[in-house]
């Protein structure tokens, strides 16, 4: 009934008689149709006031978000801001480094080699430097080594103790068959 009163409403809007003729009236009647068709919401529950007019939408909260987004602007920012002043404060008093050239005796660290001051800093203080971790591979080859060279020397004993004979191959006689008593005892065992 109301996509009809719709229709009428839309004719005599549009100057024409109260009732359209059939082809534009069918096509009113589509267009009222979409008009009126419910449209897909957030899928939110929804509840009514005791007039229909008000509306009470039932969602999640968001405290939980805000807490979360507010909490990480201030942990940002209480990092951000003094590493922005420090980092500023480092490349307009400090700068960079100079290549110039070095002394006969003098043999440069191995951060030295970095031009950067923070990146200097890093080097020193965070990072191992090139000899430590050359010294510790050249460990891991030397126990590598000595164990191979043990394989092969197990490997040698015990080609040698097979040729020879001798060994710690130690063999007990066992007992003959016919002298284990296999009848029933006379008195059980407490």
């Amino acid at each position: 009934m109301a996509a009809r009163g719709l229709v009428r409403v839309a004719a005599a809007a549009l100057g024409g008689p109260a009732r359209p003729p059939g082809a534009l009236r069918r096509r009113l009647a589509a267009a009222s149709l979409l008009l009126l068709r419910p449209r897909p919401g957030p899928g939110a529950a929804v509840r009514y006031g005791s007039q229909g007019k008000q509306m009470f939408v039932v969602k999640s909260s968001q405290y939980y978000d805000r807490r979360f987004l507010h909490l990480l602007r201030f942990y940002i920012l209480l990092t951000g801001i003094p590493m922005a002043a420090l980092i500023t404060f480092v490349n307009i008093f400090i700068g960079d480094a100079e290549l110039t050239e070095i002394p006969e005796d003098y043999v440069p660290e191995h951060w030295e080699y970095y031009k950067h001051p923070i990146t200097r800093w890093i080097s020193r203080s965070l990072y191992d430097p090139p000899e430590k971790g050359y010294e510790k591979m050249m460990a891991l080859i030397a126990i590598e080594s000595e164990k191979a060279d043990l394989r092969l020397k197990q490997l040698e004993v015990r080609r040698l103790m097979r040729e020879r004979g001798d060994g710690a191959w130690y063999q007990y006689e066992t007992l003959d068959k016919n002298l284990i008593d296999n009848s029933p005892k006379s008195s059980p065992d407490y």
